[in-house]
């Protein structure tokens, strides 16, 4: 290419820039317009769409527009909205563009994701933005219906908008956010799309409307009292749901948001008193609730449906049961039964599996290690172990958890893993978290007198690799308990096995290696060994995990 040439591409590129600019400054020329006139023009899309060019992309049209439907000025934001709506009904296609830079502008009016109207973060702009959806609630309600759309993409797009704009400002946008999800949620007794705020009776719709009401209310920014105003209204339709057993998957999605609104924001689902949810976490592992007579400080008893550990049997949900479990682990306000109600629960399901599948026994180890390590934040220290005092006084239980004789390495992997989580949580007392680890070795135990040391010392210099790995992380979790070092180091042969460089080959392998050495070489025991043990110990940190013995040949003539 000549540089004519390139000098005449260059000056098209810029008449074609100066072409968008021209046209995009029609639609702001008209806003302006709009905004000094008494009345609202009529808008003419057709021939707003015909005198654009077509090199003026969609994205461009929104993306001036949309700045002025957050305008302060009611005006101003009802023609830019109708422009916006009618653009996107006589091109449904650009449905896509418009949810995205909806978005993007969303976003840009704060530095980070998650501040309130009291950071200094938030722009000038979100002030008028805030003034005119309050008093104009059309836009949000124009995201909202469009959380039903067919497409994934796009519903998403606008749920992600409403979750910002409510983190942005949440005293001024969430009542109105959550009103407007209350009248679509409690209007499940049309089953028409016509209306745009109207739900049918459909398990996807549900999942996204409740999806985008909990992280609202689980968001930090959120009041407790939010929560407790719209609970009665959302939640009868989610209880509903949840007892529906014709619908597993929308079961299955309901308590899969249960989950990851207790890991945001713990207080919120610990501290919710309802008792339905406990009769339906309940039902789904097995148990059900009867009225009593015998307890003088209890009208309810929980009673097993099964026949519990040893027997078979049973009545628990076949696909949401171990989620249901793990639920109920972290339920701190039971409705109907407390901590030792609870192991009674365990002992009933652990029973009612132990014949079952894998997937079922996996419910069960999830549900156990979830009770270990879940306290109240406001409990002292002593009360902070009771979950795991519970279960090491209960031989039944420790045997159903903690076996390794099951055929499956993945199972072998599972119980490795669940003990490891539970060694890692500090907060417990060292003494207890101890005891755990050592009755690994007298579950498994055959008379051969193995400890729990020379049990997991057969996975991590065995052959299959998802053991190893697993075997790996439970001794790094012991070692970094006190006295869990001493206990490593006495068995004979550990030392030699840190410093063998050559055993383990897989990348993974390595890595969860060296984590161990390095939790040796941080502990205690360090202060207590031989200096040429120190010494030794000390080159395998500085060569890394990754270190290769050089081997050097000698040419012979």
């Amino acid at each position: 290419m000549t540089d004519d040439d390139k000098q005449q591409q260059q000056q098209q590129q810029q008449q074609q820039k100066q072409q968008e600019k021209e046209e995009i400054q029609e639609l702001l020329t008209f806003f302006d317009n709009t905004t000094a006139s008494s009345q609202p023009a009529v808008l003419s899309v057709d021939t707003l769409l015909h005198n654009l060019s077509t090199t003026c992309s969609p994205k461009k049209i929104f993306e001036s527009i949309v700045p002025h439907i957050f305008h302060k000025d009611p005006k101003h934001q009802q023609a830019a909205e109708t422009l916006f709506v009618s653009i996107i009904s006589h091109k449904p296609l650009w449905l896509s563009d418009a949810a995205t830079v909806m978005l993007s502008y969303v976003r840009s009016l704060t530095q980070e994701k998650g501040l309130d109207s009291s950071d200094s973060g938030i722009k000038e702009e979100s002030s008028r933005m805030i003034h005119c959806i309050i008093f104009y609630p059309s836009t949000l309600k124009l995201m909202i219906s469009q959380m039903s759309h067919t497409s994934v993409s796009i519903a998403d797009l606008f749920s992600t908008t409403l979750e910002t704009l409510c983190l942005l400002q949440p005293d001024e946008i969430t009542d109105t956010v959550l009103d407007m999800l209350s009248s679509t949620l409690s209007s499940t007794s049309s089953s028409s799309l016509s209306s745009p705020m109207a739900v049918p009776d459909d398990a996807t719709l549900m999942i996204r409307y409740y999806t985008l009401y909990f992280k609202i209310i689980s968001a930090p920014t959120i009041k407790n009292n939010v929560n407790a105003k719209y609970q009665n209204v959302l939640m009868k339709p989610f209880l509903k749901a949840l007892e529906n057993d014709q619908d597993p998957l929308l079961q299955m999605g309901l308590l899969e948001i249960l989950e990851q609104t207790s890991s945001m924001r713990e207080d919120f689902f610990q501290n919710w008193c309802e008792p339905e949810l406990d009769r339906a976490l309940l039902k789904m592992v097995g148990q059900q609730v009867v009225p009593t007579q015998q307890h003088p400080c209890k009208k309810v008893q929980i009673q097993s449906t099964g026949s519990g550990i040893g027997g078979s049997g049973g009545d628990f949900h076949p696909f949401c049961s171990g989620a249901a479990l793990r639920l109920l682990a972290i339920r701190e306000h039971y409705q109907f039964l407390d901590r030792n109600d609870f192991v009674q629960v365990l002992m009933d399901y652990g029973g009612r599996n132990a014949s079952a599948g894998e997937v079922e026994k996996i419910g069960f180890i999830d549900g156990i290690t979830t009770f270990c390590c879940h306290f109240d934040n406001s409990d002292d220290n002593s009360n902070r172990n009771s979950n795991v005092d519970l279960i090491l006084q209960n031989q039944e239980l420790l045997n159903e958890w903690l076996t390794l004789r099951m055929g499956q390495s993945k199972l072998k992997a599972v119980v490795m893993n669940s003990v490891a989580r539970v060694l890692e949580v500090k907060e417990l007392l060292h003494s207890s978290r101890l005891e755990l680890y050592q009755m690994i070795g007298k579950v498994n135990d055959v008379g051969r007198g193995e400890d729990t040391t020379q049990i997991i010392m057969q996975y991590v210099k065995g052959q299959v690799v998802e053991l190893r790995l697993a075997a790996y992380g439970i001794l790094t979790a012991v070692a970094n308990v006190r006295m869990g070092a001493h206990m490593l180091m006495k068995f004979g042969g550990f030392f030699e096995f840190l410093c063998n460089r050559n055993l383990e080959i897989v990348k993974e392998g390595k890595e969860l290696k060296y984590g161990l050495v390095m939790a040796v070489w941080n502990s205690e025991v360090k202060g207590l060994l031989a200096d040429d043990i120190v010494r030794a110990l000390e080159q395998v940190v500085l060569d890394g995990p990754f270190y290769v013995k050089q081997v050097r040949d000698v040419a012979l003539e």
